[in-house]
């Protein structure tokens, strides 16, 4: 992840000039007249990190040139958003933290919770002074929380975050092993000239700068950081809806992550959960799901008489015999 966003950033980079608040205020304010009206610049619906920035970047760079503007940009949900998501839109924060790093002046901004559609959708809109603004179109009702029948309420994955990845402490004491075997020979079949010097001064390189970063950031932060992933609004939910129970369904690779030790950290999560919303640990069952790719919980509500969730593991790859 940290990767393509270096990527994406530099890519956008050489595309938009940086954007000043200095000269947005003091450009030209007569090129816009107050009879003009509000204009849709783009409509767009899922969109990865790069493709995403880029729709507004042009926003940013277009009210640079129209600075007797604003920008309006409406989000909608789609229907089939997990109940957690509902009035936390998630491209919302994607755009917000977008032009944040940006820095460009959100005054001259205008966000709009447009509510509901049939799928996801973002409209991005320049408004003249004096202009009417845009308003949500083509919006169905907002969908209603189940209370009779048991349902996924959230899924999030379990990796890491800008304090580190602390998934690498779940993996199996074998496979580290055999990492480690694997790296020293690496290293020895491509060993440099000054082998010796260059692996010195890199691991005093990696020491500073772990130290640095255990220096930086808190106990109190790297145990939040560790539990990010869980949701109290799931416990609020159970507390709320009588006779209810939660089920969070864990799934990682058994055959690389150990699963005992995963578990006892979701069961951690759970206490959280549970402590956040006073009840009672038992109100929430941990259950491993099974194989996938990545370590992800899902946490599903289960009223009284609700069935049991099932889980829903993926299929594990068939890894290729070596010649």
């Amino acid at each position: 992840m940290r990767k393509l966003f270096i990527v994406c950033t530099f890519l956008l980079a050489f595309s938009l000039m940086v954007f000043s608040q200095d000269d947005y205020q003091t450009a030209d304010l007569s090129e816009m007249s107050q009879s003009e009206k509000a204009e849709k610049i783009d409509e767009f619906g899922k969109l990865g990190e790069c493709e995403f920035g880029a729709r507004f970047d042009n926003l940013l760079a277009t009210l640079q040139n129209k600075t007797n503007a604003e920008g309006y940009i409406i989000f909608y949900q789609g229907k089939d958003v997990l109940p957690a998501e509902y009035g936390n839109n998630v491209n919302e924060r994607r755009a917000r933290n977008h032009i944040a790093f940006r820095n460009f002046d959100s005054a001259h901004l205008t966000f709009v919770n447009g509510g509901f559609r049939e799928e996801v959708s973002t409209e991005l809109w320049i408004v003249p002074n004096g202009a009417e603004p845009p308003v949500p179109t083509d919006t169905i009702p907002k969908p209603i929380i189940p209370s009779s029948k048991t349902f996924l309420y959230d899924r999030n994955l379990i990796s890491g975050n800008e304090l580190g990845d602390f998934s690498e402490e779940f993996i199996l004491a074998s496979v580290k092993a055999q990492q480690e075997a694997e790296q020293r020979a690496y290293e020895e079949e491509n060993q440099p000239e000054n082998a010796d010097v260059e692996t010195a001064v890199e691991e005093t390189i990696q020491t500073v700068e772990e130290e640095t970063e255990i220096e930086q950031s808190s106990p109190e932060e790297i145990e939040e950081a560790k539990f990010y992933w869980t949701n109290e609004k799931f416990g609020g939910l159970i507390k709320n809806q009588k006779d209810s129970s939660g089920v969070i369904i864990f799934y990682a690779d058994d055959a690389y992550y150990d699963v005992g030790k995963l578990q006892r950290h979701i069961e951690d999560g759970r206490r959280k959960i549970a402590e956040a919303a006073k009840i009672s640990h038992d109100k929430i069952q941990v259950i491993f799901g099974g194989y996938r790719n990545f370590i992800e919980a899902e946490f599903w509500i289960v009223p009284k008489k609700g069935e049991s969730p099932k889980p829903t593991p993926e299929e594990r790859p068939i890894e290729e015999e070596n010649n």
